[in-house]
């Protein structure tokens, strides 16, 4: 909680990080300078998010210079673990522990798996995906905790088959059929690649057949699209494919695959069309394709981040 400020999202803060290493570096140019001015200048919460961002740098980066007196120590003892626990919270949140403690089935970042379930159902479970399964005489319900799944359903007409979130429920009618939860929690999606899926939430639903997507909008709506269904799915063969696609969104699917994160940090890179075939096994090959194939400029924090500008 940051008392006596404004909250600052999860993204902004991020970008803003990235901008404090960036105008940290050797290398920085007057060309990014004018870059971060621009961001600076796009929204008013930037600023803010910036300074703050730029204070922690300057408070670690004393702390690491601070005389070795006992009282030093004792700060740096504090703050360190302060620093431990808030990471401690961040991973149980975003690394999804608590998922999958609950979960009956899930992945870890990276991991594609597939299950069978007792009624022969097939789920293919995309990275840092947790589900649970709840079986009854009258209906088969799979909750989608996080992540992404495809479900090849074994039919039963007597019960029926439910894949559902805290906001979306996509009933099967006999189908292959997809639900994606967005790290952000809301935007879920429904893919349909055989059959059809009715999907309803509080205030909307559809009946999907095979090539349509359903997006769940902030207002509870459902916008229903056509896709390439078979393509967004090649996951499921430890693939990714992209034709036509931004660069923005390419890098927010390969980020599901790695630990850290990828930062984009220039709408010009981000709107940058990209078309291939890659190996979800290996993103960081993939950054490199990128990088060679494109004007980007990539900046590795292995384990960490990894920073994509315009070159």
């Amino acid at each position: 909680m940051r008392i006596g400020k404004p909250e600052i999202d999860d993204q902004t803060a991020e970008a803003a990080a990235g901008w404090v290493a960036r105008l940290q570096s050797s290398d920085a140019t007057d060309s990014d300078r004018r870059d971060f001015d621009r961001w600076l200048d796009a929204d008013p919460s930037h600023r803010p998010a910036y300074e703050e961002m730029r204070d922690l740098w300057s408070d670690l980066k004393g702390l690491s210079q601070a005389p070795r007196k006992r009282s030093s120590r004792k700060a740096a003892a504090s703050i360190i673990g302060l620093c431990l626990l808030a990471a401690a919270a961040a991973i149980l949140h975003i690394g999804g522990m608590t998922d999958r403690w609950r979960a009956d089935y899930y992945t870890d970042v990276g991991e594609v798996r597939t299950v069978t379930l007792q009624d022969g159902t097939r789920v293919d479970l995309n990275s840092d995906t947790a589900i649970v399964v709840h079986y009854s005489q009258s209906e088969r319900r799979v909750d989608l905790l996080r992540g992404e799944a495809f479900f090849d359903v074994a039919k039963n007409a007597a019960r029926p088959f439910v894949v559902a979130d805290d906001r979306v429920r996509a009933q099967a009618l006999g189908t292959r059929y997809s639900m994606r939860v967005p790290p952000s929690g809301w935007g879920e999606e429904v893919q349909v690649e055989e059959g059809h899926v009715e999907v309803a939430t509080s205030a909307d639903s559809k009946v999907l057949e095979a090539g349509e997507v359903a997006t769940l909008g902030n207002d509870g709506r459902l916008a229903v699209t056509r896709r390439d269904v078979t393509s967004d799915t090649a996951w499921r063969g430890g693939k990714l494919v992209f034709s036509g696609r931004p660069l923005r969104e390419v890098l927010a699917t390969l980020d599901r695959y790695r630990h850290g994160r990828i930062l984009l940090l220039d709408d010009r890179a981000g709107s940058l069309a990209v078309s291939g075939i890659f190996d979800l096994a290996d993103t960081d090959k993939a950054l490199r394709i990128l990088e060679e194939n494109l004007p980007l400029s990539v900046t590795r924090m292995p384990g960490l981040m990894v920073i994509v500008r315009a070159r």
